[in-house]
């Protein structure tokens, strides 16, 4: 299923969204599994993630009282960077701040069907592949596949494999890094700041001149040489697609 939450405070602008929502749930409904939330207070919205719910679309209106919808996703990405979001404003003067929210998109007002629903369809898309993706991991007792979305790091002792899940499960394995390599690398969400270590940027909090700082708070190092290219490829990827 996927999990869509809108966001605006103005009734009339949320409604002809969830209009639009509804129209594209419709017509997809042989390829997607839709559900959506809809709420008219950026704190409403703060208050259910807070609360457990997880959205793997949120479109977030960016000016709204209390707590702008930039200031809301910040909040939100403290804790979750899977959520794709989609930021929607009358001016593109919060444009750049987007970005440092990692936004999928920031769409200009008024708000018309056929600039919002290509936006929806790719960002569907992208959602149901990055959950499919995979890698067979061949544990001490069995073989499971772990989701690519759900894989936080991994890290190589000698020739044992650490596979470290979103969920605190750490699995192990025997192989080498250069497994690891072809099987991941490939993949635009991960990167290779350290020789022994490889990272999800969707599970990046911060980056520092030393370190990475996971969402679960674990730092990763960063090998001296390769600092310059790693923040690149955070602030690129950061950036991709909006």
């Amino acid at each position: 299923m996927l999990q869509i939450a809108i966001c605006d405070d103005n009734f009339t602008e949320l409604l002809q969204i969830k209009q639009i929502a509804e129209k594209f749930k419709a017509s997809h409904i042989s390829k997607y599994n839709i559900k959506y939330d809809t709420f008219s207070s950026s704190l409403d919205l703060l208050i259910a993630t807070e609360n457990g719910l997880s959205y793997d679309l949120i479109i977030l209106d960016v000016v709204m009282p209390l707590m702008t919808g930039i200031e809301v996703a910040t909040e939100i990405r403290k804790k979750n960077n899977l959520s794709k979001i989609v930021f929607l404003s009358s001016s593109s003067e919060f444009a750049v701040d987007s970005y440092k929210v990692n936004a999928f998109y920031y769409l200009l007002k008024p708000i018309r069907k056929k600039e919002l629903i290509p936006i929806l369809e790719k960002a569907c898309a992208d959602i149901v592949d990055e959950k499919e993706k995979g890698i067979i991991v061949k544990c001490k007792t069995c073989l499971t596949k772990v989701l690519l979305h759900n894989l936080e790091y991994t890290e190589v002792s000698r020739r044992t494999l650490f596979f470290h899940l979103t969920s605190g499960e750490v699995l192990e394995s025997y192989g080498t890094m250069s497994q690891l390599e072809n099987d991941l690398l490939g993949d635009k969400r991960f990167i290779k700041p350290h020789r022994s270590y490889i990272v999800n940027l969707d599970c990046v909090h911060r980056i520092t001149n030393k370190d990475i700082i996971t969402l679960s708070n674990k730092p990763i190092p960063i090998s001296r040489e390769l600092y310059k290219s790693i923040k690149q490829s955070y602030i690129d990827y950061s950036f991709d697609g909006c």
